[in-house]
């Protein structure tokens, strides 16, 4: 952001500029989210918009054993610090697209914006951070440190009266089917691809990743 006072001087574009200079030839994709007033911005340094898709898939819950779920406090300092250490060994939670080294950004959606909607697993050894609507269950991040069965953790958290399941990442879990439509979102998606390099199509940037 500029203050007011120094405002139309050319210094965003300054700074923008110095930074694709850089880093030229040093990435296959550049990528931020911009809000609505400056989507004619960043299209004059090489961005374009790309559309994100939310995933959801129906689902038929199992017989539920709810045993060995903790709920995890975002105020609480040992539960938080519980979270980091857990989220510094975390596999990305997309193969096809995912986030590292982003416990800073998690940490932020576990303090003030799902500081009530985070889960440890124990029998599962993950983490969960998901909300529960009255047929929905939206599930923000699956944290974990080795591979999952998707279906394990499904049967866990939800309950008789669920029938759809909606993912704010990318899943790519083998033994499921999920549709996909286009996301929109309070922000736009911006790429910029080195060389001839195409950017995944039909994917979501993980949520708690999302600064």
């Amino acid at each position: 952001m500029t203050h007011p006072d120094y405002r139309n001087r050319g210094l965003s574009a300054s700074l923008m500029n110095k930074i694709l200079d850089e880093y030229e030839k040093q990435y296959d994709y550049m990528y931020l989210f911009a809000n609505q007033t400056v989507l004619d911005f960043y299209p004059k340094f090489g961005f374009k918009p790309v559309n994100e898709y939310q995933f959801s898939m129906r689902f038929t819950p199992s017989q539920t054993d709810v045993s060995g779920i903790r709920k995890l406090n975002g105020h609480n300092t040992e539960d938080l610090h519980f979270i980091y250490e857990f989220a510094a060994e975390r596999l990305p939670v997309s193969k096809l697209f995912g986030t590292e080294i982003s416990q800073g950004v998690l940490m932020y959606y576990c303090m003030y914006v799902f500081n009530n909607d985070v889960y440890y697993l124990e029998r599962e050894d993950v983490i969960v951070i998901y909300k529960k609507d009255e047929n929905q269950i939206d599930i923000f991040d699956i944290i974990f440190k080795k591979e999952i069965n998707i279906q394990d953790i499904l049967s866990k958290i939800t309950y008789r009266e669920i029938n759809k399941i909606v993912f704010h990442y990318t899943p790519d879990y083998e033994g499921i089917i999920t549709e996909s439509n286009v996301f929109n979102g309070s922000e736009v998606l911006f790429v910029r691809a080195s060389s001839n390099n195409r950017f995944p199509l039909q994917i979501k940037h993980p949520l708690t990743a999302q600064a």
